[in-house]
């Protein structure tokens, strides 16, 4: 990296001082403890029988603990199973984990029919507006139809009420959404198969419908916008998705509704008050035996993956590559706030931009150790992708930066610049791009065994696994713990999805806060639909800490304890149980009984 910088008596000079790579900036400096390798030197990966296995490559035996041995590793052994299981269509959504409206758990012989408002793991006759779904299993034959479609039959396949996915806008500083959506509405969406509201290309204007997207291209995008992965994460259709073994594990111990989730709260209040020193051993549900839970603990396999999709019309208007085979894409609804950009007077007006979506960034947290795995992938069009806090991979892609020699290729330096002062400093150089890393053999060869990249797909509605545009995605880093061997925070972020907050993004930080509080509620009491996401927001997501723009910070390094309970002289009392670093116990809703469901 060469760089302009101009020294303190540069009023007597000619020409500038060229600083030589060798000498690293102040952001070089700090970026080395950012820039540690973070898999072992014997890290490998071997295919057996279609699975990946993590192996010592100087002897061939296996890895007891790859996820905290090789996260790096892990995070691609992650990629490619996720893009094999078909996330983006065969997992269960938030609407899906958590029903709008959700019926309560059938009782010892029950089940689901007419007139019997309940709901039954397994079940075919489950309603699929009041009780969890997954999609993979209920709307196998449909999927198939979709993949197998020809491109002018598949728009209307991936538009049917079956298999159009709940998508939302990110949560601001407050973790409320751009427009408020409430059970009502949920439902109403369900039940429609589309995201509520109108297309944007024909919006009801004084008694006429108008195309708004022109006018939505000019305004999406301010000059002065934080970044351009900003724009993005407030324009874009998040999709956050669950897979089976997590949806299972929701729905089988009553935690896909409200009232279950508070129930393990009592539950384990009472077991610190009553039976201290001991805990009561915790038992998820099983053949004939309910659940007697006192915490919440997903299985080792449980997998949960947030996703970042744009509207293809934006992609182009950001100047980012537009070719759609650059892209794995899908049939998507962006919600657009028309109030909020300036484009109608009407409080809370807004609409749907509908149509081909491209993935341009996903985080994948995976249970394979007590506090999840944590990383995260973008794709090479995002021009900001390595600000901030650098791209760092030690085993899929190798860096593209010019580094001195016997320097390792695991890490993509932030862009810099020089601020251009009278005594000026290097500063980050956002949103300007970065050379594409190139990828290593081991998982190119692997990556082909798989069939992942190997093809091309001219299904936009539908991604396929062999489609070469998931040769275009990038691990920016992976996160496994709060902080390092000497006590330093770890971070980890995705420039659209914390874009804002990048400077103090701590995945594993943020979701330790994720928790369950009574709130004064006793048990058996009726909850409120209107405000029982509270019990889930005791401790926020955000905190009184701002970014140098001015956005509110989500927290990093370790939990406090005093979050989850209060000394109280001779036995604490809980304030909030974690909710195993999952934030998306905000969707969870109210049972309906019988007297009030609709």
């Amino acid at each position: 990296m060469k760089l302009m910088i101009f020294t303190a008596s540069c009023l007597l000079c000619t020409l500038p001082l060229l600083a030589e790579d060798t000498t690293p900036s102040s952001i070089d400096y700090a970026m080395y403890f950012q820039s540690s390798i973070k898999d072992a030197e014997y890290c490998s990966m071997k295919l057996v029988s279609g699975q990946l296995q993590a192996v010592n490559k100087y002897n061939g035996k296996l890895i007891s603990n790859p996820a905290m041995t090789c996260p790096d590793m892990f995070s691609w052994k992650l990629f490619a199973e996720v893009i094999t299981d078909k996330f983006w269509s065969h997992w269960a959504d938030e609407q899906q984990n958590w029903p709008a409206e959700p019926y309560p758990l059938c009782q010892a012989g029950q089940k689901p029919a007419v007139g019997m408002q309940c709901c039954l793991p397994g079940d075919k006759n489950n309603s699929t507006e009041h009780c969890p779904v997954f999609p993979g299993e209920q709307f196998k034959s449909q999927l198939i139809t979709l993949a197998k479609a020809k491109p002018e039959n598949a728009e209307a396949h991936a538009r049917s009420s079956a298999l159009k996915r709940h998508t939302r806008l990110p949560f601001h500083s407050q973790l409320n959404p751009l427009t408020k959506v409430s059970s009502e509405a949920m439902l109403k969406a369900a039940q429609s198969g589309s995201a509520g509201g109108v297309s944007c290309s024909a919006v009801p204007v004084n008694g006429r419908t108008e195309n708004m997207i022109p006018a939505i291209y000019k305004a999406f995008n301010p000059a002065d916008a934080e970044s351009v992965g900003r724009v993005i994460r407030q324009t874009n259709a998040e999709l956050t998705v669950r897979n089976q073994t997590f949806h299972d594990y929701l729905f089988r111990n009553n935690l896909y509704n409200a009232n279950g989730a508070l129930d393990v709260f009592f539950a384990s209040q009472a077991n610190m008050l009553q039976d201290a020193p001991y805990r009561k051993a915790n038992r998820s549900a099983k053949a004939g035996q309910a659940p007697q839970l006192v915490k919440i603990d997903l299985p080792p396999d449980a997998v949960m993956i947030k996703s970042n999709w744009l509207y293809q019309g934006l992609v182009a208007q950001l100047g980012m590559n537009a070719d759609a085979s650059a892209y794995a894409s899908k049939y998507l609804a962006t919600q657009i706030d028309l109030n909020a950009l300036g484009l109608s007077a009407e409080s809370g007006a807004s609409c749907n931009l509908e149509g081909i979506h491209y993935l341009v960034a996903f985080h994948i947290s995976s249970k394979d150790i007590p506090n999840w795995v944590w990383t995260t992938f973008e794709h090479i069009a995002l021009p900001g992708r390595c600000d901030v806090t650098g791209c760092n991979d030690a085993y899929g892609y190798s860096s593209a930066d010019q580094r001195p020699a016997n320097t390792a290729a695991n890490y993509v330096v932030p862009n810099q610049q020089s601020d251009k002062l009278n005594q000026s400093s290097i500063v980050f150089n956002p949103d300007a791009g970065y050379p594409t890393e190139s990828i290593r053999q081991e998982w190119q060869q692997l990556l082909s065994a798989m069939s992942i990249g190997t093809g091309s797909s001219n299904n936009p509605y539908e991604p396929a696994a062999t489609n070469k545009a998931w040769l275009n995605y990038r691990l920016k880093g992976s996160q496994v713990e709060f902080v390092n061997a000497i006590g330093q925070p770890t971070f980890l972020g995705n420039s659209v999805t914390e874009a804002g907050f990048m400077d103090g993004s701590s995945c594993i930080g943020c979701h330790a806060r994720a928790g369950v509080a009574a709130l004064g509620t006793k048990p058996g009491e009726k909850l409120n639909p209107a405000t029982s996401f509270k019990h889930f927001l005791a401790l926020s997501v955000f905190e009184t800490s701002l970014s140098d723009f001015g956005y509110f910070r989500s927290h990093s390094g370790t939990p406090n304890p005093t979050w989850y309970y209060r000394d109280n002289n001779s036995s604490p009392q809980m304030e909030v149980m974690q909710a195993d670093f999952i934030w998306g116990f905000l969707n969870a809703q109210p049972l309906v009984t019988s007297d009030s469901a609709k």
